[in-house]
């Protein structure tokens, strides 16, 4: 039987997680789904019923003051089954305007993540495929986004959470990987390149989990927090401040805590 407490810090991860999505489509951060279709004129089509919309985040791309939108979408004149990487440049009058070029990101993208990732003011962008790659896209400030290519490969991604974890004032990054059941943690270097630290289990193997990053305890280090779309299971992971997490049972509910070995 769940305590009060259990059910409060439930609720509260829940809308943490809800709170993470609506300010990622708004301040540029971690979105999930998978692209949704694209008519051969090049017009977004609706979603399909129980369905989900496509991977989406906003940023300044060409540096004039106006936000700008960056989504990836699945072509369906496409043969391969691939998707694309477009960006939408924000007009002062509400409108947005189809940057010429675009990019293939893979064929089955699961979670993007805005940051910049080398340190150059411009925003770029890293995408997550269920094959396992991460691809990264540096913008150059005029609104393109030049593939940098593929930075790590895992056996699948559903889900990116980004924050400095080491405080070295360079962006890191975690992988959520349902095949390995492990979430990965890569250290950002400055330069768009990352390396790999470390890696801790999945609560449950055969589950896809996603991660957010924020400070849930209050002292100043980012933390995680793991949970899916299933049912009210979660873990926190709080930070150590040089990339390594630890464990909090404490703050976490998972069906079976024998399942999880601390990182």
């Amino acid at each position: 039987m769940r305590t009060a407490g259990q059910s409060i810090a439930i609720a509260f991860i829940i809308a943490i997680l809800m709170v993470g999505s609506a300010v990622a489509r708004a301040a540029g951060s971690t979105v999930f789904g998978e692209g949704a279709a694209v008519s051969c004129a090049g017009e977004s089509s609706q979603d399909t019923p129980g369905g989900v919309s496509p991977l989406i985040v906003t940023g300044d791309f060409n540096r004039d003051g106006v936000a700008d939108i960056a989504e990836v979408v699945s072509s369906a004149c496409e043969p391969t089954g691939a998707s694309f990487l477009t960006v939408l440049l924000g007009q002062r009058n509400g409108t947005f305007k189809q940057v010429a070029s675009s990019s293939m990101v893979g064929h089955d993208p699961r979670a993007i993540v805005l940051g910049d990732f080398n340190g150059d003011g411009n925003p770029d962008l890293i995408v997550g495929d269920g094959d396992g790659s991460l691809i990264e896209f540096l913008g150059d400030g005029t609104g393109q986004l030049v593939p940098f290519g593929e930075i790590a490969h895992f056996g699948s991604v559903v889900s990116i959470a980004m924050g400095d974890f080491n405080h070295d004032g360079r962006l890191d990054l975690t992988v959520s990987d349902p095949s390995a059941s492990s979430v990965t943690v890569l250290l950002g270097a400055g330069n768009g390149s990352f390396q790999q630290a470390r890696s801790f289990p999945l609560p449950m193997r055969g589950i896809d989990f996603h991660v957010a990053a924020a400070d849930f305890n209050g002292d100043g280090i980012i933390d995680l927090a793991v949970t899916n779309d299933d049912d009210a299971s979660y873990e926190i992971m709080l930070g150590n401040g040089n990339g390594t997490f630890t464990y909090a049972p404490a703050l976490s509910n998972v069906k079976d805590p024998n399942s999880h070995c601390p990182a």
